[in-house]
């Protein structure tokens, strides 16, 4: 196997970003209906027109950071699985709008639109993941079937000066209700002169982690999938155990654990319990270790687990209502 061959199996990260389905709404603007988790369980946003005239407008570039004109575009592509396809009106088609100038304008709100749409005898497999672009083939590193968009409709004078408004993907509203079936797993585009954008459509995460998010739903910074993040302040009652809230270990053959905080009650020994189903707690005196405070409070402690979830207990023996602060980062 050559290098370039080896180097297409390495998911591409040249120009990446992602942005959460909870966050979708910059991007999402006006479809319907929303987008989804897959079933499947496949990475990125399901969408199907469960009515007719339903159609997905993902608007994947907004001209707001940097200056595109249209002579610069290279190629607009996308990474899709196409679940269903009886017909070019189930496939998605790819459109560049450029900045209005109030002069010859071809619509209110841009000066030209130019769709790129497939051939009419294009053959996809059904359920197949595939790159599908417009104009040249995009330098990425994926191991796909590269399908080319070749038909190309012009509304507007489209010269090459015009600024990009927007790149957008879309579906067709003029299909059968349930018709259309389609993930959308990467949006992107580069250009003659370096532009690079890979947009990741993040759909499945786990709740418990908090994702950093800039204003249009970015990730401002990439968390392996992986880590969770908790963090609680127990009030414990006299005379009686505090529980923190349980943390799901999403990946037990990690189970890397690490737990610090602090407790005021006069009882220095904060436990670690265990469960499979978050219902049955375990004491883990036999399972893991409990340990101790120090003398102002303070605890830390990191060990290894394979179970499903944790919490941290404590008996409040202090004489009146105290506080148990935890941490707990699974990695």
């Amino acid at each position: 196997m050559s290098l370039e061959e080896i180097n297409r199996k390495i998911p591409s990260g040249n120009g990446k970003s992602q942005i959460l389905l909870a966050n979708n709404a910059a991007v999402w603007a006006d479809s319907a209906p929303a987008a989804i988790n897959d079933s499947n369980n496949r990475k990125g946003w399901y969408y199907t027109n469960t009515s007719a005239s339903n159609k997905a407008n993902i608007y994947f570039f907004g001209g707001i950071q940097e200056t595109v004109l249209l002579h610069q575009v290279k190629s607009l592509w996308a990474k899709v699985s196409i679940d269903n396809f009886s017909g070019l009106s189930t496939l998605p088609h790819m459109v560049l709008y450029t900045k209005p100038t109030g002069v010859g304008d071809a619509a209110a709100w841009y000066h030209s639109r130019i769709t790129y749409t497939f051939a009419s005898d294009v053959n996809i497999g059904v359920g197949e993941e595939c790159i599908i672009y417009t104009n040249h083939k995009p330098d990425i590193d994926f191991d796909n079937r590269f399908i080319n968009m070749p038909t190309k409709t012009t509304q507007g004078d489209a010269d090459g000066e015009e600024e990009i408004l927007y790149m957008t993907i879309h579906t067709d509203s003029g299909a059968a209700a349930g018709d259309v079936k389609i993930l959308f797993q990467n949006l992107g585009f580069q250009s003659h002169i370096g532009h690079v954008r890979n947009v990741e459509l993040v759909g499945y995460t786990d709740s418990s982690i908090q994702y950093p998010v800039d204003g249009n739903g970015v990730l401002m910074t990439v968390q392996p999938f992986n880590t969770t993040q908790f963090a609680q302040t127990v009030s414990l009652a006299d005379s009686s155990y505090g529980y923190s809230n349980s943390v799901h270990n999403i990946l037990p053959s990690k189970g890397d654990i690490t737990i610090w905080g602090n407790s005021n009650t006069q009882n220095t020994d904060v436990e670690i319990q265990y469960s499979h189903d978050d219902v049955t707690w375990y004491f883990a005196s036999n399972h893991f270790v409990s340990f101790h405070g120090g003398s102002n409070g303070d605890f830390a402690l990191d060990f290894k687990t394979n179970a499903n979830y944790i919490r941290v207990a404590q008996f409040n023996n202090h004489g009146s209502v105290r506080t148990l602060s935890v941490n707990i980062v699974l990695t």
